[in-house]
């Protein structure tokens, strides 16, 4: 698809303590293989888009590592790329430091490029997301832009950072709210993800960005349609799996719930592979008394002892009478002979050591920080 940018914005992602206080949301890892980037990156790959951006807020250096050299990602690899956006001045006044400014500061999306479309999602949402039927209707339609939403069962209980929007009968935004943990019923949650005319976009962001240094993609797209003449948004309604990772509590459980056959086969569709960078890693290695039951087990790991309802990241050692149940183990950590961990998250390259006991609920599940010795 010459005719369309694709842009992953990292500055959409919602912070998540402590998850995110040392790299985005977009580079955390999940299920001990991808990271939250590879979803939106693989969409825009199996779209067939050749040029796509990277909006990063902070953290680069975290970014970076993960992608490595991005070929994971390309489908053209002679003419496709993708480009890390950043915006270096806004990096040490926080408030300007947006996804409106990053594209101004970023400009040749806007001016350097033919494209028609720009298609803007962020890394937050985990799906199998067709993004081709999405930018076949906004074509088809002619409209200027199209969100993206889902329907919410309850948005008191999902989708918790997102905006809930009102749709009258042409399908155009009426309406639309914070989620505030107090809207009943069924809903349509946005998903973050928007295509938008280049020209126009670029129009909008003219107009607006300098009497607002502080304004958002999200406030740009919704507020320009509230107003007089304004540029009303189309909505489209995506029916298949999508979660939103919006707090600690949801990482873990919507980690866990693809243990279950039917979740797992709704987000890794056959037909539809999601990338990451690969590691050159041996696979897993199994100790002779090692018990493992409904867990995900990365390349490198070193298993000994008792894995149950788990994910193992890439190379970590879990020793010989060591008991894992219910966590969440990040790469390089090691689980020391007699430990117990439950019911929780160890963060990469922490060592929990010999008998120690780290234990939470599932309501309240324990974080142990990145490094930690316990």
């Amino acid at each position: 698809m010459n005719n369309v940018i694709g842009i992953v914005n990292l500055h959409a992602d919602p912070e998540i303590s402590p998850l995110t206080d040392n790299r985005p949301l977009g580079s955390f890892s999940f299920l001990g293989r991808y990271a939250f980037v590879d979803f939106p990156l693989s969409a825009f790959c199996n779209a067939g888009i050749e040029t796509v951006g990277i909006l990063v807020k902070d953290h680069l250096r975290s970014v970076m590592k993960h992608l490595g050299s991005m070929d994971a990602w390309v489908n053209n690899t002679k003419i496709g790329q993708e480009i890390v956006m950043y915006n270096e001045p806004a990096h040490l006044h926080p408030e300007t430091n947006t996804d409106i400014n990053n594209i101004r500061e970023n400009d040749w999306v806007l001016y350097d490029s033919d494209a028609s479309y720009i298609l803007i999602a962020p890394s937050h949402i985990v799906g199998s997301i067709d993004v081709r039927p999405i930018l076949a209707e906004h074509i088809k339609r002619k409209d200027k832009v199209t969100v993206v939403a889902t329907r919410c069962l309850d948005a008191r209980k999902e989708f918790l950072k997102e905006s809930i929007i009102s749709i009258g009968s042409s399908g155009y935004v009426e309406d639309v709210r914070d989620n505030d943990g107090t809207i009943e019923g069924p809903c349509l949650a946005s998903l973050g993800i928007y295509v938008v005319n280049r020209t126009v976009l670029a129009d909008m962001i003219h107009r607006y960005a300098p009497k607002n240094p502080t304004l958002s993609l999200d406030s740009l797209i919704y507020a320009v349609g509230r107003e007089s003449g304004g540029t009303r948004p189309h909505v489209y309604i995506y029916d298949g799996f999508v979660r939103a990772i919006d707090s600690f509590k949801h990482y873990m459980d919507y980690s866990f719930e693809l243990f279950d056959e039917a979740n797992s086969k709704a987000l890794f569709r056959p037909d539809w592979p999601i990338y990451t960078l690969t590691h050159d890693t041996p696979p897993a290695m199994y100790g002779k008394e090692a018990v493992v039951s409904n867990s995900f087990i990365a390349n490198g790991a070193v298993v000994e002892g008792t894995v149950i309802n788990s994910i193992i990241g890439r190379n970590v050692k879990v020793a010989k009478t060591a008991v894992v149940k219910d966590s969440i183990i990040l790469s390089s950590s090691m689980i020391g002979d007699g430990a117990m961990v439950s019911n929780a998250l160890v963060d990469k390259y922490a060592i929990i050591t010999r008998s120690h006991k780290v234990t939470g609920t599932p309501n309240s599940p324990v974080y142990v920080a990145q490094g930690a010795i316990l």
